[in-house]
This record gives C-alpha cells, structure tokens and sequence, in this order.
C-alpha cells in the first residue's frame, strides 16, 4: 500500500525557533530520542495541521498526512519566508506498520532506518524503501484515539476535542504559539461539549460527513478505509448516546499541570 503519510523537512539557522513559536509543542530542545505529537492551529485554536516532530541529522521534521501537506505548508510560509526558514517533502519514506515493542514518541536509529513508536501499538518507519504501509495499522492507531488532520478535516477541532492533551500533544508550560490563548483557556475554564468518537461501519464518503442516527451528520477528522468498510474519528456531542459511535480507550481529562484533573 502507498503510504498515506509524507515527513517534512524544515532547514534554515531559525527553525526549531519558528516551529516553536507555531505548534502546540516545546520545539527548542528537541533531541533525536524523542518524536512528541504536535499540532498547529489557527488564531482560534483550531487545527489545521498535526503529526510527529522528530529531529534527524539536526534537522526538525514533520511525519504528518500527504493530502493536508500543502495547506499546512501555505499557511507557515509567512513564517518560514520571514526567518528563511525552507521547507521540503523529505525523500525518506515514512510508513506506519504493527509493532507491538514501541512506546508512543520513543525514537530508536540505526543510522539508516528511524523507528517512531505511536499509539496503537503502531510504529513509524521512516528511511526503508522496502517496508510498506499497513491498513491495519491505521486501523489501531485510530482505535487508539490518534487522529490527524486530513483535507477534509482543516480546522474541524480544537487539540482538545482531538484529546491531544490525553496524547502528549500539547505543552501547557510553553510560551505563546498561534491558538495558544484559546487552548489555555479552554482547558483551564471551559468545558468540551464535543470531541471524538470512534465509528466502525459503512465507508466514509467524500467530504468526511457520515450521516448517522436519524439522519444526523457528523464530520470526521480522520478515517481509514478497509475491505469491510471504515474506521473514522467522529467529532459528535459529549453526552451523544449513539450505538454507531464509541468512546476512544481511556478517560478524558484535563491537564493543566498544579490543578487536579477534572474529568470533563
């Protein structure tokens, strides 16, 4: 199967310090041992890119989906281009397979070959022409509760309803970034009234919208197709009783570090 998935490489003296100042993730010290999930969002904290960060000979890059690559790209490039900041596809393969031996963000290299460890008990394979992307790998992933942004998803959620905060994908302690107010706000004061469910049934159509329960429609963040039909990330109501839908695999809570967690 054709990857899904691209790696992007940010080159330039600045680079580290411009993905900082526009991810939900501390960028700057950033090691080759460790790839955090990250995403990026708009003034309103809604996201319209998200995937790994890792670091490989010195340079930062970004495992995230090929079909909402170019809008990610278009709306940085005012930053990049301000801090000569380039950024490029990678000719590194990326990949995701079974891997039952990875911890998520866990980051091991043999010189030539990059293993990512991600939730599902899935890995990144970044680096083999050989190895091939695996549908049931997607699958897991998405069971997981791990959605990225797709085309078809630019701007549909904010990370919480994404539960990024649950993934390690958002840094509390970190400076300002695009969305940052919004982000901070929620989690400290508000409440979710939506956030992702788990769909398995009939095959995602395009535009992401499955029409459920009476006619009801829910906008999907990301989905996988199979031989039997789709599992999908479904942005729906907090308090949603639907037999379509199930809650992702652990409890919901808020992260603010110094407060005690209130589940929402």
């Amino acid at each position: 199967m054709v990857s899904p998935f691209i790696c992007v490489e940010f080159d330039g003296e600045k680079a580290f310090d411009v993905i900082n100042g526009q991810s939900t993730q501390v960028v700057p010290s950033r090691t080759e041992e460790s790839a955090p999930l990250a995403a990026f969002c708009d003034p309103k904290g809604r996201m319209f890119g998200s995937g790994r960060l890792l670091v490989i000979d010195k340079l930062l890059h970004f495992i995230t989906p090929l079909d909402q690559v170019d809008f990610l790209l278009r709306q940085l490039s005012p930053f990049l281009n301000l801090s000569r900041v380039s950024a490029k596809i990678s000719d590194r393969p990326v990949v995701l397979t079974q891997h039952t031996n990875s911890n998520p963000g866990q980051v091991s290299n043999d010189g030539k070959i990059m293993i990512v460890g991600e939730f599902g008990n899935t890995a990144w394979i970044i680096g083999d022409p050989n190895a091939s992307h695996e549908t049931e790998a997607d699958v897991s992933r998405l069971k997981s509760g791990l959605g990225f942004v797709r085309s078809s998803s630019t701007k549909l959620c904010i990370p919480q309803q994404a539960h990024y905060q649950m993934l390690g994908g958002i840094s509390f302690n970190k400076g300002c970034y695009t969305g940052q107010e919004i982000i901070a706000r929620l989690e400290h004061l508000g409440q979710i009234k939506k956030y992702l469910w788990i769909f398995e049934g009939q095959a995602v159509p395009m535009g992401g919208i499955l029409e459920l329960d009476h006619s009801l429609k829910y906008p999907v963040l990301d989905y996988v197709n199979t031989v039997s039909g789709s599992v999908a990330l479904v942005l729906a109501p907090a308090a949603i009783a639907s037999e379509r839908l199930t809650h992702v695999p652990f409890d919901i809570t808020r992260q603010v570090e110094g407060q005690r967690p209130i589940k929402l």
